[in-house]
């Protein structure tokens, strides 16, 4: 090789390292550009007393744990006034809003008109979620429910539910994506009232083989009454020995079989993260919780039979009834 042609051939090497260096070094800049990027978000919940405000504190925590997002928190007292709220977050004018608990309904137009608003730490219909609603629900996911009902009780392949569709038809829907994988089929019954639930979840109870089938109690109102309707609900599966799980983890004490705590840490964590992605130019909508802390009542089990279930209570988060003895 001449000398001409040795020069031209290491200027295309330098050349060629030089891009590569430059490349890899836009890619580093790049990306510590895109870590380094944080979102200002300003948290509202209800001013309420402890045990109540460690839920919110909870959350609160688990949203603070998101690297890309600098938080503002603001408790809310009984004398806060609408436009005390609003005047506030024109004055920081957040990225985004995240507002916890279940009072603030009535804001709702007026904040998502003017900022991107996120929900959670409450329950929310198919109307509220039609909408525009965002956020995280407190009724458990479907899913989870779900693979926690395999696992303790694997003969079950069907599971019958009761739900009036304007209240709760966007968690059915959320269920029958999840069933196929489960190897579960899900049996909807609409109603539109507590008489008409009652008479449904009767029928559920004497004509169905429960060593095959589960009923899924929803967490409220219009097909559920705690106070009349739940208490022959779980008369009637005690007498037919019927697999009854929640979405309400305080049926479990009153004789459900199991549901799932709120796991707080969780629901702050998922907030934060659908922020984030929506800051980032993402879709999203309402999603029910995850959590697996399970809540489980013994007597109820051992009354099944459901003795796999006994062996694995150590798993559990929490036992009905307290200080008893069913091993």
């Amino acid at each position: 090789m001449d000398d001409h042609n040795q020069n031209a051939f290491f200027k295309k090497i330098h050349s060629a390292v030089l891009l590569s260096i430059l490349f890899c070094a836009s890619l580093f800049l790049g990306h510590t550009a895109q870590a380094s990027t944080t979102f200002n978000v300003t948290v509202f919940y209800p001013d309420v007393r402890k045990p109540y405000s460690m839920i919110f504190e909870t959350i609160t925590n688990g949203i603070k744990e998101h690297p890309e997002i600098n938080l503002s928190v603001q408790r809310i007292s009984k004398t806060t006034t609408e436009a005390e709220i609003l005047k506030s977050l024109q004055q920081k004018n957040p990225n985004a809003v995240i507002m916890l608990g279940g009072g603030f309904k009535s804001l709702q137009e007026k904040l998502n008109a003017s900022f991107k608003t996120l929900y959670g730490a409450a329950f929310f219909s198919s109307q509220d979620i039609e909408k525009g609603i965002m956020g995280v629900s407190m009724d458990p996911a479907p899913s989870l429910l779900f693979k926690e009902l395999k696992k303790l009780h694997p003969n079950i392949k069907r599971v019958h539910v009761v739900f009036e569709p304007n209240a709760n038809g966007w968690l059915i829907e959320k269920a029958q994506q999840s069933t196929k994988e489960q190897g579960i089929t899900l049996i909807p019954h609409q109603a539109t009232n507590v008489k008409q639930a009652a008479l449904i979840y009767k029928e559920i109870a004497q004509n169905n083989q429960h060593d095959e089938s589960a009923l899924w109690l929803l967490h409220h109102d219009p097909t559920l009454d705690s106070k009349s309707l739940l208490p022959r609900i779980l008369v009637d599966a005690w007498k037919y020995k019927q697999v009854v799980i929640s979405s309400n983890p305080a049926h479990v004490r009153r004789g459900a079989l199991f549901s799932l705590l709120p796991d707080n840490q969780q629901i702050g964590k998922d907030l934060a993260d659908m922020t984030v992605n929506i800051l980032n130019g993402q879709t999203a909508n309402m999603e029910p919780m995850k959590s697996s802390l399970v809540v489980a009542n013994l007597r109820t089990a051992k009354h099944l039979s459901n003795f796999l279930m006994l062996k694995q209570k150590k798993n559990f988060a929490l036992t009905y009834p307290k200080g008893g003895s069913y091993d």
